[in-house]
């Protein structure tokens, strides 16, 4: 027997509440939670810091090889890092597979041009408790977690979009 899905939606969307409440993420003004900090790793081999990003907004997008959604998710990101990149907008895609070359092989498939980071030790999913592939945070020029997307859907983009455009005007 399956839950209908409006209250499929409604257990998924209080769990995300909760989750997002439940985390140790420190607060800054407003009672927003600020995006703990994080050096990764890159497909370039260049660390980067989320912090070092203050004053752009950040999608912080976690994502797997084996991860269907995500392979549908990767490619709106790269549209959306195209046309958004030059208004301000980063888009990191943290890898949590064990093993870094199997993302960098799918990174290098589908053409992805936003850096990609490795976290095969799993430290920086674990701070950003990640349970759901995938789950993006989208980060404030001021490094507030602003939103939160578990699993990618056919809202997802618009909402996306709606989400970027308003955080970029701030």
């Amino acid at each position: 027997m399956s839950l209908p899905r409006s209250l499929a939606l409604l257990v998924v969307s209080l769990s995300a509440v909760l989750l997002f409440n439940s985390t140790g993420l420190s607060e800054v003004s407003g009672g927003l939670k600020k995006a703990p900090d994080f050096t990764l790793k890159s497909s370039t081999g260049r660390n980067v810091k989320l912090s070092e990003l203050r004053g752009r907004v950040v999608l912080v997008n976690f994502w797997a090889t084996w991860c269907t959604p995500c392979k549908e998710e990767l490619p709106f990101f790269n549209t959306l890092y195209r046309r958004y990149q030059n208004l301000g907008l980063e888009i990191l895609g943290v890898n949590i597979d064990k093993v870094s070359s199997h993302g960098a092989q799918m990174s290098a498939a589908l053409g992805l041009s936003f850096p990609v980071l490795f976290d095969p030790a799993g430290k920086t999913s674990n701070v950003y408790q990640i349970r759901t592939m995938p789950t993006t945070f989208v980060v404030a020029k001021d490094g507030s977690l602003r939103h939160v997307h578990w699993g990618f859907g056919p809202a997802e983009p618009a909402r996306y979009e709606a989400e970027i455009r308003a955080l970029l005007k701030e």
